[in-house]
């Protein structure tokens, strides 16, 4: 009886410990830095939309500003703002079918959520 006892303690306690672990994986994801974020941001925007070197600089910027700015405050809110001011000032330096397509991939069900991402620009 006290063998068993202690096997399903021991059982629990293994169920338990996995339960921890799993939960701490993403307390030991490595964030990114804001340089790191914007690059990637911009290296995926260029390959979707072929953008021009001067327009790669100008995308590069405008994510290294608003990555910074999302380390200082990240409520939902301030989110949403920034997210639609980083949009209007991307679609300034886009050609009109760039912005088309871009504002197309806005629209398209998000891989994840298989839900679509709207996007309101110029409010």
């Amino acid at each position: 009886m006290r063998t068993r006892m202690k096997n399903i303690l021991l059982i629990l306690l293994m169920a338990m410990s996995s339960v921890l672990v799993i939960a701490q994986n993403d307390e030991f994801r490595p964030s990114r830095t804001p340089e790191e974020e914007a690059l990637k941001q911009t290296e995926m925007l260029s390959r979707e939309l072929a953008l021009s070197e001067q327009q790669r600089d100008t995308v590069y910027r405008i994510h290294l500003k608003y990555a910074r700015l999302r380390q200082v405050s990240n409520t939902r809110a301030e989110g949403l703002a920034r997210l639609n001011a980083m949009t209007k000032e991307l679609l300034a330096v886009m050609t009109p079918e760039q912005q088309e397509a871009f504002l197309n991939k806005q629209i398209e069900p998000h891989p994840r959520r298989m839900q679509p991402r709207l996007v309101k620009v110029g409010q």
